[in-house]
């Protein structure tokens, strides 16, 4: 990784979004954070080390907020881990931040409030160290059975007597000694990590994965993990009562009914149910969101403003029957 630290940041918070391949995506996704985030705020960027403009493209765009960071090497999906790693530690040398929210490329913020709200909720909550969608979907029970199944394997008998254990076997046993139950996890598609949690696991060393880490273990899982095992707690902050929701594949409803609702944080937005023009009155989700962006002033961005953006845009929905609001 190559990075120049930057003077420490007077923010309270900070972004951060693991950029692959995708010049539009990356910096709609961005925009939603200029866009939304009225607070102080430091957006960290690590590109992994795209060949198709999106560096370039992010350097072109690149604000005084802005850190960007590069991969030496694509590390993929498989390696999101050491990326994040990457962006957590820059956030602990080079800025004085007490919480980050993560992003994926893939979400988008589509209200105000995000930052205040996850800083109001960690000062209420100091024993949580990673919230977001925990402990239900937006719809149903959560599930980890695959990740526990995942993280039986790598850390086995077989795994371990022929030197090929997973990187995360003693955070792992140190996070059941404190009552973990394997596969739980804050959903990754966009998550808030408090300062606090990220010093701790530096201290043990969950911040230095090797590149050879033994391991296919989603991100996600991982710094859950690690932060039970950094003596932190996990938390809920997402639907039905919080800012977040967010489905793996697709949007959990139409842009227009999620715009109408309290939700600020959306996820999946390009692929997957809802995401397609026939569910969004002729657009794709994204271009919905960015639309909705586009027609509020930044002098208008209040509750009532936004409101009647969401009304005009949803008209074409309504009308069609797409969109219903409990």
């Amino acid at each position: 990784m190559t990075y120049r630290p930057v003077a420490a940041s007077r923010t309270r918070a900070a972004v951060v979004v693991p950029i692959g391949p995708g010049i539009e995506t990356a910096l709609d996704t961005l925009e939603s954070v200029d866009a939304y985030c009225a607070e102080p705020h430091q957006v960290i960027i690590v590109d992994d080390h795209t060949s198709d403009g999106t560096y370039e493209a992010l350097m072109a765009a690149k604000k005084s907020n802005w850190t960007v960071l590069r991969n030496e090497r694509p590390l993929r999906l498989e390696r999101l881990v050491h990326t994040l790693c990457v962006a957590f530690r820059h956030v602990l040398d080079s800025t004085t931040c007490e919480l980050v929210l993560r992003l994926d490329q893939d979400a988008l913020l589509i209200k105000p409030g995000v930052l205040s709200e996850g800083l109001d909720y960690m000062a209420a909550h100091r024993n949580v160290g990673l919230f977001g969608v925990y402990e239900v979907d937006y719809n149903r029970p959560r599930n980890w059975e695959g990740h526990r199944r995942r993280i039986t394997q790598e850390t086995g008998w077989f795994r371990r007597i022929s030197g090929r254990s997973a990187f995360y076997l003693p955070f792992l046993r140190e996070a059941e000694r404190r009552g973990y139950t394997r596969g739980d996890n804050v959903y990754g598609g966009a998550y808030w990590i408090t300062r606090a949690c990220l010093e701790e696991m530096r201290k043990m060393t969950a911040l230095d994965p090797p590149y050879e880490w033994h391991s296919a273990l989603v991100e996600d899982v991982y710094f859950s993990i690690a932060t039970v095992a950094a003596g932190f707690e996990m938390g809920h902050f997402a639907f039905p009562n919080g800012p977040l929701c967010l489905e793996q594949g697709g949007l959990p409803y139409p842009a227009a009914q999620l715009a109408a609702s309290h939700a600020k944080v959306v996820h999946s937005v390009d692929k997957g149910q809802n995401t397609d023009p026939a569910s969004n009155g002729g657009m794709t989700a994204r271009q919905f969101f960015r639309r909705l962006r586009q027609s509020q002033r930044p002098e208008c961005r209040g509750a009532r403003q936004i409101a009647r953006a969401v009304n005009e845009l949803a008209l074409s929905c309504r009308t069609s029957g797409l969109l219903r609001i409990a």
